[in-house]
């Protein structure tokens, strides 16, 4: 998929958030080793042009997978210091949910529409799309 969408004057897509469900561990090396980490894993659906479609033959629907790590306190509990968690406000404010004293939990996010940035990175030796940033759609 193109780093730019030609649809979007602005080079975004459109994205549907899917189930999001977590995955968990120990930090195995550096300054925190043996800590705990936490992340959510987010399937965005992403609608794929009508043009991109035919000349890159690609079906109507790709899905990406972004992953959002949660800054933990030395408790274990979510991080709610400035500056932390800045996935999180980012998928709140991009749909909307990012309102004090309001409860939030991350399954409210499934079926919510944003926009998102593409970006391309190489991994194990091949270009792969990666989810850049989450904007409101």
């Amino acid at each position: 998929l193109p780093v730019d969408n030609p649809d979007d004057p602005q080079g975004l897509y459109t994205a549907l958030i899917g189930e999001i469900t977590t995955g968990s561990g120990t930090i195995g090396k550096g300054d925190n080793a043996g800590k705990p980490w936490v992340s959510m894993i987010i399937p965005l659906k992403v609608q794929v042009p009508p043009a991109l479609q035919q000349s890159l033959k690609l079906p109507p629907e790709l899905t990406f997978t972004d992953r959002a790590f949660l800054d933990l306190n030395e408790a274990g509990g979510l991080d709610n210091a400035p500056g932390k968690n800045r996935a999180q406000r980012n998928y709140r404010e991009a749909t909307g949910m990012n309102k004090a004293g309001e409860m939030f939990a991350w399954r409210q996010l499934q079926g919510k529409i944003v926009k998102i940035k593409v970006t391309h990175e190489l991994y194990n030796g091949s270009i792969v799309e990666k989810v850049g940033q989450v904007l409101p759609s």
